[in-house]
């Protein structure tokens, strides 16, 4: 090719530096928020069910038939701690939905706010685990208190029943834990990491 096959110097397009590329916002908050909102809005449902159902418990062994009746007397005696374990769920999520708006948001005090809720949480859940626990020991009791009534229920039923509520008794204790566990955990892991940290550094305060 000749020198005079080569378009003019002034056709030519000059190089274009593209400058840096804008970084798009992560998704984790949006993901980690949303998360916290489902499991912060369910937690408020459950605490008002239980505060209005415990508080409704003699009604309920009123007109309930003669079987559940007992059931519900003998937890009688733990319904001041259910109310309370009701009023701190209740409490619990709406600190969990408050956490997960602000990190829907990308608010910097969000993380700090699912920290301070996973650590209560934690704690929360062993108290109320080992409270439903009991419940469910007063009602296994009862009910093997009416198995020993009865004429035509075989012999050692009950103490079959004894043997399988120890057992079943800590396999939800363990199970209890672990589940309620899991969220907490993952929150104060992941906001822990240096990364994190700074990303949530340059969010705003309000």
């Amino acid at each position: 090719m000749s020198a005079t096959d080569l378009p003019p110097p002034a056709l030519m397009t000059p190089p274009v530096d593209p400058g840096e590329i804008p970084q798009q916002p992560s998704a984790w908050p949006m993901v980690i928020g949303v998360i916290a909102i489902i499991f912060g809005s369910l937690a408020i449902l459950q605490g008002c069910f239980g505060a209005v159902s415990t508080l409704f418990m003699s009604s309920l062994s009123a007109i309930a038939p003669a079987e559940q009746a007992t059931m519900f007397e003998a937890m009688e005696d733990l319904k001041p701690w259910m109310v309370t374990g009701a009023v701190l769920t209740l409490a619990l999520g709406i600190l969990l939905l408050v956490a997960g708006i602000g990190l829907v948001r990308r608010r910097a005090w969000s993380p700090t706010a699912c920290m301070v809720w996973a650590g209560i949480k934690m704690m929360f859940v062993v108290g109320n685990t080992i409270l439903a626990d009991m419940a469910q020991q007063a009602q296994f009791e009862a009910l093997q208190e009416m198995m020993q009534q009865d004429p035509n229920m075989p012999a050692g039923a009950s103490a079959m029943m004894g043997s399988f509520m120890q057992v079943f008794g800590a396999f939800t204790i363990v199970l209890g834990i672990l589940w309620g566990w899991a969220l907490p955990i993952f929150l104060l892991i992941w906001f822990s990491r240096s990364k994190i940290k700074a990303e949530v550094a340059q969010w705003t305060q309000g």
